[in-house]
This record gives structure tokens, C-alpha cells and sequence, in this order.
């Protein structure tokens, strides 16, 4: 296993081509990010569409991104997050065009991601690996860790903040990355399935944080969790054959329920309907 793993590799590999590493000494400037545009985004795996014309723009809020196994969901915050380069059109954030080199430097201090699947540090605590993860975005070790201390505390984790990440359950594992990819402060936060391995409670006090920070930030989310997206998301996104085939707020989602679907929330039957109308029409 790598002494790196991956979530931290990530962090790494954003800056380690920059400045000869001041990174890890010297604050570097932060660019105001007002929004992100995506502009007729595609991808294809082979001969395999993900993401087809996608085009959208976000501004400080939280939003939801629904859909089934496959259907781009991933890839799109991928791209997003600058990790991967889409194969068509564009992404502008705060007005940087990401497809060009400096500009997609620029706007990485902003921002902050959680992939679906990472590792952390096993042999180090739960500190360490979000102190690490903040130290990357720039500024001294000693600003990195009373952020990491911080941001434990807001996840829930502050109690644990010594534990040895290898002794941990799946929930606190997750909590961690979560933290990883807040510490920094960013103005624009991607979580990839953020409510895997958390129960009940811990879902319903990461729902409440990430709406406060919302109220400042841009927050994006993806999951399969209809009711944690109906609780907390502004807009709703749902993604389907690369495509968003419903955008609106939970009350426009539950107004296309179908009535005879009486065995669900009126939000799950209206996703249930919206997913069933996209079968048919692809």
C-alpha cells in the first residue's frame, strides 16, 4: 500500500508540478470563484458514452445529483474537479477556462474534493491525514492543523482526532475524507456519494452541516439517497445515459409521481417516474 494513499495522492498530484513546492510554505493567492459552467461537456469510455452535451452552471447553493449506477455521475465530478479532462466542450470556473493549463492551476486552491472510493493513512491518526490533506492547498503546517482540528470537530470527529485511521469504523473512515476535502475552506465543494457508511444520525448531522456551508459555498453532491437530496439540496440534478434529463427542487420532483405508486415518498416516485420516462425515450 502506498505511504500516499490515495485521497491524499490527489491533493498531492494538484500541486506537486507548481512553483517548485512554495506551496507548502508560502500561502499562495486565492482566486474568487463565483461560479461554475459546464459547456457542452462529453466523455466517452471507448466506444461507451458517459456524458453527452452536458451543459449547466452552479452558483453558491447545494445541489443534488441523482441517477442509477452508470450514469455519469461519477465521470461529471471527476471533471469537474479538474481530475479528469473532458473529451468535448468546456469548463469555466470563476470565469477560468480549465482546459488551459495556468487557468485549471488557478483554480484548484478552490476547490475541494471527496472521490467515491480513497485511502487514507492507516498507520497515522485521523489528524494527520487532514492536517496533510490542507497543508497541500498551502499555507504552514501549524495554520493546516488548527483547520484540520476545526473541520474534525465539525464532522463529528473531533473526539477521535488521535485515533490511528487503521482502528476506525467505515463511517468515521468516511467522515475523515469528508474533512480532507473541507478543511481548506472551499469555495466550491464535489462529494462523490459523501453518505456511504454513515447511519441514520450521522447522515441527518452532515445533512445540517453541509447546508450551513452552502449558505456561502457551492456544494455538490452526488447520490443514490433520494430522501438526503429532497432534505438538504436547493436544485436537484437528475443524470441519466450522460444526459440531465430533471432539473428543479423537491416539490417539482414529487409532482411527477405517479399516483398509483403508493409504496414510496412522492420524491421517490417522482424519480422512479423521471428515470422510468428516460428509459423509454433513449
Amino acid at each position: 500500500m502506498s505511504t500516499v494513499p490515495l485521497l491524499l495522492l490527489f491533493y498531492q498530484r494538484y500541486y506537486e508540478n507548481n512553483n517548485n513546492y512554495q506551496y507548502r510554505t508560502k500561502k499562495r493567492e486565492r482566486h474568487a470563484v463565483g461560479s461554475l459552467r459546464l459547456d457542452h461537456v462529453g466523455y466517452a469510455y471507448g466506444r461507451h458514452l458517459a456524458l453527452n452535451d452536458v451543459t449547466h452552471s452552479f452558483g453558491v447553493g447545494l445541489y443534488g445529483l441523482l441517477g442509477p449506477n452508470g450514469a455519469g455521475k461519477t465521470t461529471l465530478l471527476r471533471i469537474m474537479a479538474t481530475a479528469l479532462a473532458p473529451r468535448s466542450g468546456r469548463v469555466f470556473i470563476g470565469g477560468l477556462d480549465t482546459s488551459k493549463r495556468q487557468e485549471r492551476r488557478k483554480v484548484r486552491d478552490t476547490l475541494g474534493f471527496l472521490p467515491q472510493h480513497f485511502e487514507l493513512m492507516e498507520a497515522s491518526t485521523a489528524l494527520h491525514n487532514v492536517q496533510y490533506a490542507t497543508w497541500l492547498h498551502g499555507g504552514s503546517w501549524q495554520h493546516a492543523g488548527e483547520q484540520a482540528r476545526r473541520t474534525l470537530e465539525t464532522v463529528g470527529m473531533g473526539e477521535r482526532e488521535t485515533s490511528l485511521v487503521r482502528t476506525l469504523s467505515g463511517g468515521m473512515r468516511q467522515r475523515i475524507g469528508i474533512a480532507c476535502a473541507m478543511a481548506c475552506q472551499p469555495e466550491i465543494l464535489l462529494l462523490d456519494e459523501p453518505t456511504v457508511g454513515l447511519d441514520p444520525e450521522q447522515r441527518l448531522e452532515l445533512r445540517a452541516v453541509l447546508s450551513e456551508y452552502a449558505r456561502y459555498h457551492t456544494v455538490i453532491l452526488s447520490t443514490h439517497m433520494v430522501e438526503d437530496v429532497v432534505a438538504m439540496a436547493d436544485e436537484i440534478l437528475i443524470l441519466a445515459h450522460g444526459s440531465f434529463v430533471f432539473d428543479g427542487n423537491a416539490d417539482e420532483l414529487a409532482a411527477h409521481a405517479d399516483e398509483r405508486d403508493s409504496l414510496t415518498t412522492s420524491w421517490e416516485a417522482g424519480y422512479r417516474s423521471i428515470m422510468s420516462d428516460s428509459t423509454g425515450k433513449s
